[in-house]
């Protein structure tokens, strides 16, 4: 539905722009329609997800003692979503998750998840891959979303798996950033 209405925007808008911003709105349409039906076939083929989140790490040389002290470590929450393991057995996922924040208030986000995984033995696996999404929170932007893009690692065996993402900082000031959230993931067959 959302992929439709903005292949329909897309359309009217190339109609209106010169031949070639028409192209380059015409590629960005084919983009995000290839987008859509990848999103799609996730939702609609995948094994659901159950995550749970449990623990963010403020990393001490970005913040300050009596920082650390206000911040809430236990980022306990709960999410639900689906994932496809590709042909090359490769894990692509869709999800949604609330946590408790940094700052104890419910920091929700839904997003797409890809990652490449190695089997070195029977079901133990390995994942390094990345995150995209939309999240919110009350000390920025004042709950107003916004997108995120993130590197994912993973440790699993069988259906459970330890996920692990990086916030870095992305200024010089004190008090923020070089944050790590650890979630936890129960794959239903």
């Amino acid at each position: 539905m959302r992929s439709t209405l903005l292949a329909v925007l897309l359309a009217a808008i190339s109609m209106l722009a010169p031949a070639s911003q028409a192209s380059v709105l015409g590629s960005a349409q084919n983009w995000a329609d290839g987008v859509g039906q990848n999103l799609t076939n996730i939702y609609d083929h995948g094994n659901s997800d159950l995550f749970v989140s449990g623990y963010t790490w403020h990393d001490p040389a970005t913040y300050t003692a009596a920082k650390r002290a206000t911040l809430n470590s236990h980022a306990w929450g709960l999410g639900w979503g689906k994932h496809l393991v590709d042909a090359n057995g490769n894990d692509q996922m869709v999800y949604a998750m609330v946590f408790s924040d940094s700052h104890r208030n419910a920091e929700p986000v839904v997003g797409y998840a890809k990652q490449w995984l190695w089997n070195p033995v029977g079901k133990l696996k390995f994942g390094a891959g990345y995150t995209a999404g939309i999240t919110s929170r009350a000390d920025i932007f004042e709950n107003i979303p916004f997108p995120i893009a993130l590197p994912l690692l993973s440790v699993g065996y069988g259906r459970f798996t330890i996920y692990g993402t990086f916030i870095p900082r992305i200024n010089s000031t004190l008090n923020n950033g070089n944050v790590a959230f650890f979630f936890a993931g129960y794959a239903f067959q």
